[in-house]
């Protein structure tokens, strides 16, 4: 039996597919006034914590930990925020692992998934964040890859202040782009997402979560469709 709410959502989604695609996500994800301010306030005081040096007189003891819950409220109610559509489960171990954040469609989610309106490989994510000083290395994209391979999810988001170390084919940067291509089917690879500061400053600026999503997922697609015009990678001969 279809509710009232399921109703409204219905009609909603209708007006939805009258929307260009370059329209649409902004307004599934459009924030309010009210969820802008707290967001903004929550940005900042992630940023101040990641200012503030461990070495000095006046750094708290626990800076670290501090910094790191600081990642992960702004991280969660941003995921919760974006429309109403991701359920955010937090800090749940596994019998291998303990994973920051588990995100899976509310049921408005899952309508705009039967519509099409956004990637079927959000019905279900992992979000990780690394409150570290410098580039996230090669090391624990490592350690990301496996956890994505473990739990059988084909997408993850790296949370954190500097992004992903490298660019092009070195460093993190090119191991996210192997990870990427070793399953030949587009739908059967697993994507890692590379969420930095940049990311979560152009949210104020009117950007949303699905947008930066869709844009990482783009590029990674794009490589990949010009990879036969390119000469192999060192690594690959």
């Amino acid at each position: 039996m279809i509710s009232i709410s399921d109703m409204e959502i219905s009609k909603a989604l209708n007006v939805l597919e009258n929307i260009s695609d370059e329209l649409r996500y902004d307004r599934i994800c459009q924030l309010d006034d009210l969820q802008k301010e707290k967001y903004a306030r929550l940005l900042d005081e992630f940023k101040k914590l990641h200012d503030e040096k461990s070495q000095s007189d006046n750094a708290p003891a626990d800076l670290h930990n501090m910094k790191g819950k600081a990642l992960e409220e702004l991280v969660s109610y941003l995921l919760t925020i974006s429309g109403g559509i991701f359920y955010v489960d937090r800090n749940l171990r596994t019998s291998t692992n303990e994973i920051d954040q588990i995100v899976s469609l509310t049921p408005k989610g899952k309508i705009l998934l039967s519509y099409h309106l956004i990637n079927p490989k959000l019905d279900y994510f992992l979000g990780e964040c690394k409150n570290y000083d410098k580039s996230v290395n090669v090391t624990y994209i490592g350690k990301f890859c496996s956890l994505l391979l473990t739990n059988s999810v084909k997408i993850g988001i790296l949370f954190s202040y500097h992004g992903v170390s490298g660019t092009g084919w070195s460093n993190g940067t090119g191991l996210i782009k192997k990870f990427y291509l070793h399953k030949e089917k587009i739908e059967d690879r697993y994507c890692i997402i590379d969420f930095s500061i940049k990311d979560f400053e152009s949210i104020l600026e009117g950007k949303n979560v699905l947008r930066i999503i869709e844009e990482q997922l783009n590029s990674l697609q794009f490589d990949t469709d010009y990879s036969k015009y390119l000469s192999k990678h060192p690594a690959e001969r």
